[in-house]
């Protein structure tokens, strides 16, 4: 990918007299969140099996700011986001003597900062679609998990838990999508691009006590303003 980003970047230069359009974006992604579990030698499989079948998805979302540039059918696109992932447990017995039962929510919160590379077709004089392939840095901030109680049928409280875990402080992932752009002026176009982002690393050390790890992957639609210059 390095090798890719240095020979566009020379073509870029060559030929920047064909520059069509540069931008800067304000980006909003909502997605829904998943993970892919994978066990360690500390879990048998059955443990990883009940696991596995006690975690679902959850709802996050992405923000953030980005430059594109754009030279006939080839561009790329840059920028930093701040990254709202994780995933959440089905209701579950407590283990306390009190008996209830309780849910948790997993929130990860990282860092962003992609490469992405775009492929455009243009369909009208305003309207073009695009495929993009990508990779990004994820640089992990907190991840934070909310415990939810139960009883009775209705909820009796959440709180915090306090988490000792060691995470990865960086993550790489690859992003691919596809979208829609639409010229509103000279100056102004907005997109629509339908997104999946897979996590190419666990969360957490590998090189801890750990029973599982997950790699996190979301599918969302990224909605991005952009303000055109050239």
């Amino acid at each position: 990918m390095r090798f890719l980003l240095i020979c566009f970047l020379l073509s870029s230069t060559l030929v920047s007299g064909q520059t069509l359009e540069r931008s800067f974006g304000l980006e909003l992604s909502p997605h829904y969140n998943h993970r892919r579990i994978s066990g360690t030698n500390n879990i048998t499989f059955n443990q990883l099996n009940r696991m596995d079948s006690l975690e679902t998805g959850s709802a996050g979302f992405v923000v953030g700011l980005s430059y594109e540039s754009r030279v006939d059918r080839i561009g790329y696109t840059t920028g930093v986001r701040y990254a709202q992932v994780g995933y959440a447990s089905l209701e579950q017995e407590g283990a306390g003597s009190g008996g209830g039962t309780f849910s948790d929510r997993v929130t990860g919160h990282y860092l962003t900062l992609p490469f992405e590379i775009n492929f455009y077709q243009d369909v009208t004089e305003k309207d073009r679609a695009l495929f993009l392939l990508g990779v990004a840095g994820q640089y992990h901030l907190a991840t934070r998990t909310r415990r939810t109680s139960f009883a009775d049928g209705g909820e009796t409280g959440s709180e915090l838990l306090t988490d000792d875990a060691s995470y990865r402080p960086v993550v790489l992932s690859l992003i691919t999508g596809i979208g829609f752009d639409r010229k509103l002026s000279t100056d102004w176009a907005i997109r629509f691009q339908p997104t999946f982002q897979f996590f190419l690393n666990g969360n957490l050390r590998p090189d801890t006590d750990i029973l599982a790890n997950r790699n996190y992957y979301q599918v969302g639609l990224r909605v991005v303003v952009r303000r055109l210059f050239i």
